[in-house]
């Protein structure tokens, strides 16, 4: 049954679950809880090929499905998943507001990042929500830049930071370390190694040793590229189910 007092909405892409994104939907839960409101997370998938993002072959921080399992983490009374199809990508700021926050949700508090984009060829901002407020009734809360060291945190710039093999550097981004989960590749117990095809759509940091956590254990992995994708070597024998947890990137 949908709460009488509508709901409070946190949207955004969420790639990867950064200081910036963890600001962003700890005030929606807390502004739910203030109107006694359901708490919802939004984010979206991209699902044709000549859709923003996805023509560029872009690596992201976590698959679809992990990304929604650490969404779904924070306890909201929901978390959805926008397909990004022919016809929702063609939606108009308004018609999305109107067919996916009103209408769908009774969305009463919106709450979004500075630089949030939305409907067709992103001509929605955070500016286009402030605008059509008093017609469909909710408000705006608007999440300026969090900052590390006087940067701007963003899923970007940790992309950029794991491509580059800065794991440190990333970590301090996000809320667990860099993990590259389980379920995600396929780990051969036997060769102790793992493979990562070029057609994955996770990020594989760049050749080099690393060091690494699985289960309770620390160890050394080593990675080395080729044509068809990326080899993972273990340095100590490994069980299967483990998640590998970047801890940092170990100079030559």
């Amino acid at each position: 049954m949908k709460n009488i007092n509508g709901s409070c909405v946190a949207i955004g892409n969420f790639d990867g679950i950064h200081t910036g994104h963890d600001v962003l939907i700890r005030r929606m839960i807390e502004l739910s809880h203030e109107k006694n409101q359901d708490s919802i997370i939004i984010t979206f998938k991209f699902i044709k090929k000549d859709l923003r993002k996805s023509n560029c072959n872009i690596k992201y921080i976590n698959s679809g499905n992990i990304k929604l399992e650490l969404l779904k983490s924070y306890s909201v009374t929901e978390v959805e998943e926008i397909l990004l199809d022919e016809v929702v990508s063609k939606y108009s700021p308004e018609q999305f507001i109107r067919e996916i926050l009103i209408d769908r949700h009774n969305a009463k508090n919106i709450v979004v990042g500075y630089n949030f984009t939305f409907g067709y060829k992103a001509e929605g901002n955070v500016n286009t929500l402030k605008k059509f407020q008093g017609k469909y009734g909710y408000n705006v809360e608007e999440i300026h830049p969090v900052k590390y060291n006087g940067i701007v945190v963003s899923s970007t710039l940790v992309r950029n930071l794991l491509n580059e093999g800065k794991i440190r550097e990333a970590n301090n981004l996000l809320i667990d370390n860099y993990t590259i989960f389980n379920e995600e590749i396929n780990i051969d117990t036997n060769k102790n190694a793992a493979f990562v095809n070029n057609k994955s759509s996770i990020i594989v940091p760049p050749d080099g040793r690393y060091k690494i956590k699985m289960g309770n254990r620390e160890m050394i992995l080593k990675i080395a590229s080729n044509r068809y994708g990326s080899v993972l070597t273990f340095g100590e024998k490994i069980e299967n189910g483990n998640d590998i947890i970047f801890l940092d990137k170990v100079e030559s």
